[in-house]
This record gives structure tokens, C-alpha cells and sequence, in this order.
């Protein structure tokens, strides 16, 4: 079959552009796959607390990264409208702002360590989320300062470089994690807990790195994007933050249901709790190839609109969208089809395995809905509207969903659905609503502009 000739074009240019940011965040992905291997290998105890830390940080992380996140399509702005200073004050104002948030979560992680002491979870297990949170939170700067440093990588067209750093990062997980979390050459044994230590070394390394390719890549040397480097500017600052915080926002809305589902499933015990963690572990790898594709459609959206050529914007954005959705078919008949061996690869405990394949169904279920939510919400960050996924998001997870997945899970409405499979149930229809919400929201968004374009005609004639 021959593709339109711009179809083809234009879906090449996403591929090549979008390739490298899926699979960077694949590789962050796998960081967690490890982690979640090697911890479940270790013990079921040791799966279920590492996984009750990591949702509970992943609640407090991602918000401030989130933040960050508004940097990619501002710089991207500035570097389709060639603004070279534009994209250098951009970076630095978007560091200051970074640096500051992630002293923030530092003192929030804290403060979560002692919140968890509250709940009713298993003695054992919350003792090792405990540690795990505590030590995790030494990280907590070069994570929310890596968005305006990845960020801008990816504005400028170096994705490549991004993938390269988050792989290596991931493939340096494997041996660390597996030595720590079991005393190795010489190392002592941490359990879960080492999964924390490891993800400390190689998020400041990471860190480390991205500043370094920044300031002397070839491509970039010439920009001196650090030389010299600008005091904070108040009012980019806040332009960025006003930007940002939807996003981060946003992200926690949907995480609520994500983790917030997985501390919920925890009070069921570490069996429900172990077959989420692994379930949640292998449908995340689908959901960062579909936001590694809007990425994509973000940074070329951007940059279409920062040349001033919005109907070339709408056309990646149709055309990435598309494509993101037969990804997310193929997807589903892959975990239909394959179940069991995916779950196989990250416990050996047959009652886990047992729960996670059914939980595993579910999120075979809610693949399309997932993926048209993420090329939505990336789309609407081209044209700098990052308020409208938050309000849709917090009625479809918590107006609709989380009164669901609680009913389910905690009683006998529907004994069928008890514990972890009412909350999974839960996510398919909350992702399903909020998809088609945000999809209207868009197409109003594409009608605005259109109406908004033939009005400059007619005032020029």
C-alpha cells in the first residue's frame, strides 16, 4: 500500500524524531522493571515494600517533574522561531525554577516517610517502603532539574542523546541493582531498599552527563548555552511555572489512580500487592512508547508553530495520533496473547502470577483509551494548553473512577471484583472518559485556530 506522499514524509519525520524519546523513556522504564525484578526475586515481602515506596514517591516526584515538562515545548518554540537566545534564556530560567522544586520534594519525601507510619500496612512491608523512600529522596534534585536539562535537549532535535543517557543509565542498573539488593562483591544486602541506592548513583551521573552534552556538544557549541549563565528572571520563572504546574498537576491526578491505586491494593496484603506492582510494571512499558511518540508530536508541533505554520502543526498532530493509535492495537493483542510469559519474567510466586495474569487482561482493555489521553494531552502542550487535562482528568479519576475501583474493591457489590481487580476495573472506564473528554477539548482547540486564521484572511482583504 502507497502512502500519501506527505503522510509518508511527515510520518518519517516523527519516527526519527520520536524513536529516540520512546525509547528514553523506555530505558526509565526498564530502570523500574529491574527494580521490580530483582526486588521480586528477592521475596514477596521485599516486591510488595519496594512497590509501596515507589508509588509513594512516584506520587511526589512526578509532580515536580511535571513542572518541568512545560521547558520541552517552550524551548522547542524558541528553536523553530531560531531564537538562539530565546532557547538559552529559556534553559537557565527553566534550572532555577527546577533547582528550587527539587529542594521542595527533598522536604516532601521526608515528610511522606513519616505520613506512611500512619497507615495500616503490614509491619515488614512498610518498614522497607520507609527506608526505600527516605534514601530515594537523595535524588530528588537531579530528577526534577533533568526536565529542563532533557528538555531542551530534545527541543533542539539531540533526542538521541537523551535515549543514549537514560540507556546507559538502565543497563547499568541491572548489575548494581542485583548487588545491592543481595550483597554482592562485597556490598551489603539491602533487599528492596538497594533498588533506591542504585537509582541515586545513576540519576546524578545521568544529571551530570546531560549538563556536559549541553554544554559541549558539537551542534550546541556554538549557542555557549552556559556562558554566561542568567539570574533568575521572575517573570520567565513565573511564565514557566504557569505553564508547568497543569502538567504537574495533571500527572498527579492521573497517578492517584495509578499509585494511589497500588497503596490502596497494598492494605489487601503483599500477594494483591506483588500482582499489582508487576501487572502495573509491564503495562507501563506501553504507556511510555505512546508518550515517547507524543513527545515527538509536542516538539515538532511546537516548533511548526513557533515558524508560524499552524496547518503544518495540525497535520503532525493527526498524523502522530494516528499512528500512536495502531501502536496501541498491537499492543493489546500482545498482552492478550502473551500473558503469562510476560508476568512469568518478574515473580515465581504462582499466587501472584495467578492475580497479575487477570490484571493483565484489564490493562489490554484500556490500551487505546490510554494512548488517545497521552496524544491528546501532548497535543494540547503544543498550543501551550496544559490547564484543560487536569480539570478533565480529576472527574474522570476521582469523580468517576476512584468512587468505582473503592466500591468494587472494598465491598461485596460485586464479590467477583474485590481488591485489585475492582481497582483495574476502575482504570479502564476513568481513562476510557477522559480520553474522549480531551479529544473534544482538542478538536475545539483546531476549530478556534481555523475560524481565527480565515478571520486574518478576510481583515487582510
Amino acid at each position: 500500500m502507497n502512502l500519501n506522499p506527505a503522510l509518508s514524509s511527515e510520518l518519517k519525520q516523527l519516527i526519527k524524531l520520536a524513536t529516540p524519546v520512546s525509547l528514553a523513556q523506555l530505558s526509565m522504564v526498564g530502570m523500574s522493571a529491574t527494580d521490580v525484578l530483582v526486588a521480586g526475586n528477592a521475596g514477596t515481602i521485599e516486591l510488595a515494600g519496594m512497590n509501596l515506596g515507589v508509588n509513594t514517591w512516584n506520587m511526589i516526584i512526578l509532580f515536580f517533574m511535571g513542572v518541568g515538562f512545560a521547558t520541552q515545548p517552550l524551548v522547542a518554540k524558541q528553536f523553530g522561531a531560531r531564537s538562539q537566545r530565546g532557547v538559552k534564556h529559556q534553559l537557565h530560567q527553566s534550572i532555577w525554577m527546577c533547582l528550587g522544586l527539587g529542594l521542595i520534594a527533598t522536604l516532601v519525601a521526608w515528610f511522606g516517610v513519616w505520613c506512611l507510619g500512619f497507615a495500616g500496612f503490614d509491619a515488614q512491608m512498610l518498614g522497607i517502603a520507609r527506608q526505600y523512600l527516605l534514601v530515594i529522596s537523595l535524588c530528588a534534585i537531579p530528577m526534577t532539574l533533568m526536565p529542563a536539562v532533557r528538555g531542551t535537549l530534545e527541543g533542539v532535535n539531540l533526542p538521541r542523546m537523551v535515549f543514549m543517557i537514560n540507556f546507559s543509565a538502565f543497563l547499568l542498573n541491572i548489575p548494581l541493582d542485583y548487588a545491592l539488593v543481595n550483597g554482592l562483591y562485597g556490598l551489603p544486602k539491602l533487599g528492596g531498599v538497594g533498588c533506591a541506592w542504585a537509582t541515586v548513583v545513576l540519576m546524578w551521573v545521568s544529571f551530570l552527563i546531560a549538563l556536559a552534552v549541553l554544554k559541549w556538544h558539537k551542534k550546541l557549541k556554538d549557542l555557549e548555552l552556559f556562558s554566561p549563565f542568567e539570574r533568575p528572571d521572575k517573570a520567565a520563572i513565573k511564565r514557566t511555572l504557569s505553564m508547568g504546574l497543569p502538567i504537574g498537576v495533571s500527572i498527579v491526578v492521573e497517578l492517584s489512580m495509578f499509585s494511589g491505586a497500588g497503596m490502596m491494593i497494598a492494605v489487601f496484603g503483599p500477594i494483591e500487592a506483588g500482582a499489582h506492582a508487576v501487572a502495573i510494571t509491564v503495562a507501563a512499558f506501553s504507556f511510555m512508547i505512546y508518550m515517547g511518540l507524543a513527545q515527538g508530536v509536542t516538539i515538532r508541533a511546537s516548533q511548526f508553530l513557533g515558524a508560524e505554520q499552524p496547518n503544518a502543526a495540525w497535520f503532525t498532530i493527526k498524523v502522530g495520533s494516528y499512528f500512536n493509535m495502531f501502536i496501541a492495537l498491537l499492543i493489546c493483542i500482545a498482552f492478550i496473547v502473551f500473558t503469562e510469559p510476560l508476568i512469568r519474567l518478574f515473580s515465581s510466586d504462582d499466587s501472584v502470577i495467578e492475580l497479575a495474569v487477570v490484571l493483565l487482561y484489564f490493562g489490554a482493555a484500556f490500551q487505546l483509551a490510554d494512548c488517545l489521553q497521552v496524544a491528546v494531552v501532548h497535543a494540547l502542550r503544543a498550543y501551550h494548553d496544559t490547564s484543560s487535562p487536569p480539570k478533565y482528568q480529576l472527574l474522570a479519576f476521582w469523580g468517576v473512577g476512584l468512587p468505582v475501583g473503592v466500591g468494587l474493591s472494598f465491598s461485596d457489590v460485586w464479590p467477583s471484583l474485590n481488591g485489585a481487580k475492582g481497582m483495574w476495573l476502575a482504570m479502564v472506564i476513568s481513562l476510557t472518559l477522559v480520553g474522549l473528554l480531551l479529544l473534544r477539548r482538542l478538536l475545539a482547540h483546531r476549530q478556534h485556530t481555523v475560524l481565527a486564521g480565515k478571520r486574518l484572511v478576510l481583515g487582510k482583504s
